[in-house]
């Protein structure tokens, strides 16, 4: 049995699991990271770790582990033999983006474009060579929602509001808001799709994922796939 840990900048999510089956499964804010209750695991052959937050909150789940007598195995985002990162600095590319292209791969095998909505919304392309290996070409980085919406909200004298609904014209200043962060994502991805071909295929995960799907047009709804494990799938490569 395996616990699969992923320490964001927001949340910390976990699974155990074996190589098939989700045993158990939970998260909590970061803040409360020391109220994740691992009391219903009772064995581990090893624990795998995507860490973007600061070390000390490795380090004290690390001591909540350490009775099991396990390797913690914190992943890095070296590139493989099945996933080539052509980052220019592999050590600058943050493990949450790597894992949730290796996932992707792991999941599709085809070149394809990943979205992972948390704290910071990446676009990230993976693409095959002329040899036919895999890539993580990169992308980009633009605010998450719960970012945008805290600009707007502490930069302007005249906004103070939470997401509303996606809509235009907004007819009130929650869901102007709304549709102009939301609109501003599709917008992006829009983008870069019109850089890629047509039929490639479009992931979208993390934490905000729901909500942005949930709230788009239905032109772009029949382009994107939710993919709600890509992190976790990225994880169990290294089982």
């Amino acid at each position: 049995m395996h616990l699969l840990i992923d320490i964001g900048n927001t949340r910390i999510k976990w699974q155990y699991r074996d190589e098939k089956n989700i045993i158990l499964s939970n998260s909590v804010l970061v803040e409360n990271f020391m109220d994740i209750d691992l009391t219903e695991i009772k064995s581990l052959k090893k624990v795998l770790v995507s860490n973007v937050n600061h070390s000390v909150v490795l380090d004290k789940l690390k001591q909540n582990l350490s009775h099991f007598d396990c390797p913690v195995i914190e992943v890095t985002s070296e590139s493989n033999k099945d996933l080539i990162n052509d980052y220019t600095d592999s050590t600058t590319l943050g493990v949450d983006r790597w894992l949730t292209a290796l996932g992707a791969w792991k999941v599709y095998g085809e070149d394809l474009i990943v979205i992972n909505a948390g704290t910071a919304i990446t676009i990230d392309l993976i693409q095959k060579d002329k040899k036919n290996c895999a890539h993580f070409r990169g992308g980009m980085i633009l605010p998450g929602i719960a970012i945008s919406l805290g600009i707007l909200n502490n930069s302007t004298n005249l906004i103070d509001t939470e997401i509303g609904k996606s809509v235009y014209p907004s007819l009130n200043t929650k869901d102007a808001v709304t549709t102009g962060i939301l609109t501003s994502i599709q917008g992006a991805v829009n983008l870069v799709c019109k850089k890629l071909p047509s039929n490639l295929p479009i992931l979208l995960t993390g934490g905000d994922a729901d909500l942005i799907y949930g709230q788009s047009e239905e032109d772009w709804k029949s382009k994107i796939k939710v993919e709600s494990n890509l992190i976790f799938d990225g994880l169990m490569y290294y089982v």
